[in-house]
């Protein structure tokens, strides 16, 4: 396949990277476009991310507020592509796919989620291989080995905390793409399974530990529709569609849900996310780009490992390419769903308001 492309595609996704997707647990996206890409490039993406998430004790607790819920963080994504024929391609992805970090600050502990924090860590490596079938079809498809650690505090539960090993599972990928050079279409499919993890799990309450049966996690099996077309001359449009079985995500160590009655962090609904971008290429060296993403809500009452349900988010980047390299700059605001956190019948805190921003790099390399 010829993959012909306008620069400034690349900008849907660095400003699509976002910490909000599915409450916060879907970080890069899982991201494989650079395998339909032309000729050997190494690409290296930088995100920061600055969520502003707070909100207020309910009065049955002791009102008040809860202070910052959701630290800043930072990750990086590396990917390597080369040609081996005319028609086969190889490439190889480090990426962070799923994360979480909660840290309630405020409040007085007893009467509020202060001292609540919990951790989600992964790494994912994936090697993929394609081929063109056709002039205008690709198909591709690659292993991926995941690991996963997770580490909870919670001193309204006995002072209960939870420590894992970093459990290290295989999982695969395959995806189809069909393009249009000539009008500058593409549309590629990707699906990929669910991956599950036993985490060597322990549980205690305060200073006195607990044997646990192994932790369970299945990270969610997913369905990732990207596209992009030409609309005029120089001006691209592109978006992508990511559904994902967020029920299947499930953390439920025994002791806790034997102490507690509900486990740590379920979804109720699989959420859905979709994005839309307008590149417009200015001259042979610039190039601008807008996006606009959503992810519906779940609709229901959360709690302390979720502060927040849904989101809205508005991006701007610009592209730089040069005879080899190619940098990409993206800002993104995003608008992050309210949600009422509840605990024993009673409304804990009313989280509204909130916003996050999103700053990205992206260094492309062609050799």
């Amino acid at each position: 396949m010829k993959r012909t492309l306008i620069n400034v595609v690349v900008l849907g996704t660095v400003i699509g990277s976002s910490l909000v997707q599915a409450g916060g647990f879907d970080r890069s996206g899982q991201d494989t476009s650079i395998i339909l890409k032309e000729g050997n490039l190494l690409e290296v993406l930088s995100v920061s991310v600055n969520p502003k998430v707070t909100g207020k004790y309910g009065a049955a607790i002791g009102g008040g507020d809860t202070g910052e819920t959701l630290p800043n963080y930072s990750y990086t994504t590396m990917a390597f592509k080369t040609d081996i024929s005319d028609e086969v391609s190889i490439a190889v992805i480090q990426d962070s796919p799923y994360g979480a970090h909660v840290g309630w600050t405020s409040g007085t502990v007893g009467s509020s989620y202060s001292g609540i924090n919990a951790e989600i860590k992964s790494s994912a490596t994936t090697i993929l291989g394609s081929y063109d079938v056709a002039d205008n079809v690709t198909v591709y498809g690659g292993l991926k080995s995941q690991s996963v650690s997770a580490t909870v505090a919670n001193p309204l539960v006995n002072g209960y905390t939870l420590t894992t090993n970093t459990d290290s599972s295989m999982g695969y990928l395959i995806g189809a793409a069909i393009q249009k050079p000539e009008i500058a279409m593409r549309v590629a499919l990707t699906y990929h399974a669910k991956i599950k993890h036993d985490l060597a799990a322990i549980e205690a309450f305060g200073a006195s530990a607990y044997p646990s049966a192994p932790l369970s996690l299945y990270t969610p099996e997913a369905f990732n529709l990207d596209f992009q077309t030409g609309v005029a001359a120089n001006t691209l449009l592109f978006g992508s569609v990511r559904f994902a079985k967020w029920k299947q995500f499930i953390v439920s160590p025994t002791v806790y849900v034997g102490a507690a009655g509900q486990p740590l962090k379920e979804f109720t609904q699989n959420p859905t996310t979709y994005s839309i971008g307008l590149g417009r290429k200015f001259t042979d060296q610039w190039s601008g780009a807008v996006t606009y993403g959503t992810e519906s809500a779940e609709g229901v009452e959360g709690g302390p490992m979720g502060p927040t349900d849904g989101y809205s988010k508005l991006g701007l980047g610009v592209t730089y390419t040069g005879d080899k390299a190619t940098v990409t700059l993206g800002v993104q605001k995003v608008d992050l769903g309210d949600i009422d956190v509840v605990g024993p019948s009673v409304l804990s805190a009313k989280m509204t308001g909130n916003t996050a921003l999103v700053t990205a790099v992206k260094v492309g390399y062609k050799f």
